[in-house]
């Protein structure tokens, strides 16, 4: 393995990650005080209709990535161009069925989920906008996945670094000249035709005989690439259920402005979500190399202390959410004035509440659940307990929006995320591991929660000393936080031997 090239890939992986996440902070509150509150619900709304359609992908990234390697491997160029061109046609007809039925959907859109009359016709057109900006990205997707499985990704996160910052630019200018929710929709598309044909460009520069037609479809490849893609689909299916739901149920129910408030906690929650999950995939292939070689010791020892790691990352920042959600929320929309963002804020901190408690136990339950398991090749039933938690996510938020309001649909993110966090998902992996429940229990949570005492003590004297009125002196308080819980936990969470690998790989001795 060249080494140059993962740390290349690595880089390039989290550098976009960065990157997203900046805009992701910047870009909503110019968003909402330019579109106003309904215009900025609608954006979201949509947003997270299109973002169903990654459903529809059926697990086949995963296996554009495993089988471009393989056959690169064996130097088996004519299998790579249909394994390609397989999945190519599967695509350019699901990216078709997506555009239809944005074009079906655009008639009733703003009656299903009361659209002001005003602001109805913008809506219909943002739909379709965005059913052309999926048909493209399906059909361009096929080619990211050639570079992905060529072990390109600091190629295509380039691509996608560069078409970011140029897109986001471009709906500031827009909005500058005339806010509209038809105007940042042009721009997305536009921005979605160019980086996939940047795509195309590029996976044909890094492999030149690449060929892509609807000539080399072949029906019995199809059939084992289902087989291998099935399990990660209905893992994939159950993150959509949780992550996008929520807004579509609350705009159903309470119309897109209240959308427009639950959005601002609930991307506080996914950046740090995002970046955990970022973080355990990449301990994967190291579970797969360790149980082909019968080393389940060295599995059991991953879910061990690499539980104790990710609630050493998860409980600090989840502390902040709980207690300083307000002023975050409040500093994030400081620009922004009149009586919407007092709504953001005093609603937004009570579900930023209930989510960051829910970010803790999805951590504990499925953060490292998933990379075990795909290491292991056992994913079938950690994946239908993973289905099973997002369907009683939704299915809870449907009843709770119309009692609790917003409040209700974030309790509903951490009831079934409780259950599946701390007891089903960690006593199927114990099981698995032949190791005590009781044991992760305690190492999990009784273990982590003593060194979140002197943590919150550094909250509270930053907030008495103002801390939390600037963003620069937040952030450092932030990471004083995680300072001083990490310093403690090495003492109080982590073993002898724990402590000391850890000590190694941080002087990489």
């Amino acid at each position: 393995m060249d080494l140059k090239r993962v740390t290349r890939n690595i880089s390039s992986q989290w550098i976009a990650h960065a990157v997203t996440a900046a805009v992701g902070i910047l870009m909503p509150p110019y968003l909402l005080g330019r579109l106003g509150t309904e215009g900025y619900g609608i954006h979201n709304l949509i947003g997270d209709l299109g973002g169903y359609s990654s459903m529809l992908y059926f697990g086949l990234g995963a296996a554009i990535l495993k089988y471009v390697a393989e056959h690169d491997a064996r130097n088996s160029l004519d299998e790579l161009n249909e394994t390609v061109s397989t999945i190519y046609a599967v695509y350019l007809r699901l990216g078709a069925l997506c555009f239809a039925l944005a074009l079906l959907l655009a008639v009733p859109l703003p009656y299903i989920f009361d659209v002001s009359p005003g602001l109805a016709t913008a809506a219909r057109a943002r739909l379709v906008l965005m059913g052309a900006a999926i048909f493209a990205e399906f059909v361009g997707s096929v080619y990211g996945g050639v570079l992905m499985g060529l072990q390109r990704f600091d190629v295509l996160n380039g691509v996608k670094l560069v078409m970011l910052v140029l897109r986001n630019l471009a709906i500031v200018a827009v909005l500058l000249w005339r806010p509209s929710v038809i105007g940042v929709g042009v721009v997305a598309l536009a921005s979605t035709l160019v980086e996939q044909c940047l795509n195309v460009v590029y996976a044909h520069r890094v492999m030149p005989g690449l060929r892509v037609s609807l000539a080399l479809y072949r029906r019995d490849r199809l059939r084992s690439l289902f087989t291998f893609s099935a399990q990660s689909f209905i893992f994939t299916m159950s993150d959509r259920l949780i992550n996008y739901t929520d807004n579509i149920v609350i705009s159903q129910a309470r119309g897109a402005a209240a959308g427009a408030v639950y959005a601002f906690p609930l991307r506080l929650v996914e950046f740090a979500r995002e970046a955990l999950d970022r973080a355990t995939h990449v301990l994967m292939p190291g579970v797969s190399a360790a149980a082909a070689r019968g080393e389940m010791q060295r599995v059991l020892n991953f879910w061990r202390t690499g539980n104790k790691l990710l609630m050493a990352l998860a409980l600090p920042i989840a502390l902040v959410q709980f207690l300083w959600g307000g002023h975050v929320l409040a500093l994030w929309l400081s620009n922004n004035r009149g009586d919407d963002v007092a709504l953001v804020v005093a609603e937004g901190y009570r579900c930023l509440q209930w989510l960051a408690l829910a970010f803790v136990v999805q951590m504990a339950g499925r953060g490292l659940a998933r990379p075990l398991f795909e290491g292991l090749g056992e994913l079938k039933l950690p994946a239908r307990i993973a289905l099973f938690e997002g369907a009683a996510n939704l299915a809870l938020s449907i009843v709770l929006v119309r009692r609790w309001g917003l409040e209700g649909v974030a309790f509903a993110t951490f009831l079934p995320a409780y259950v599946t966090g701390t007891v089903v998902m960690p006593w199927y992996a114990c099981g698995r591991l032949g190791t005590s429940y009781a044991r992760h229990m305690f190492d999990t949570f009784a273990r982590a929660l003593p060194p979140l005492v002197p943590a919150w003590g550094v909250l509270a004297l930053c907030e008495r000393m103002g801390f939390h009125t600037r963003l620069v002196t937040l952030a450092a308080s932030c990471l004083a936080v995680l300072a001083v819980y990490l310093a403690f936990a090495l003492v109080i969470t982590f073993d002898r031997d724990e402590r000391q690998g850890i000590v190694d790989r941080v002087l990489r001795r």
